[in-house]
């Protein structure tokens, strides 16, 4: 939880991020062309930059704590079985290997 609460607030602006998962808003006629914004084109590209890079890294991490877990289990079910061993032949014995 720490790891996503950090990465949250290094992405940058709230309202940078609301304004970028938004639909544009239509230009009026008698006002500034569309291509002038509040934001200028290189700050939006560092921002979809580090939004794409904070994407990349939260996806590793989640990926790395399901593998940790997926270990876990398989380590779980290894000791499980075990400690059951001691109740089945061997697979060799049945099947004439041995």
């Amino acid at each position: 939880m720490a790891r996503f609460e950090a990465a949250t607030s290094a992405m940058g602006d709230f309202a940078f991020k609301k304004a970028l998962f938004q639909s544009p808003l239509p230009v009026p006629e008698g006002s500034k062309s569309a291509s002038s914004t509040d934001i200028s084109p290189s700050l939006t590209t560092l921002h979809k930059v580090q939004l794409e890079l904070d994407t990349d890294t939260n996806k590793q991490n989640i990926r790395r704590d399901h593998q940790i877990q997926r270990l876990k289990e398989l380590r779980e079910l290894a000791t499980k079985l075990q400690e059951d061993d001691w109740q089945y032949e061997p697979a060799e014995s049945l099947t004439g290997l041995q």
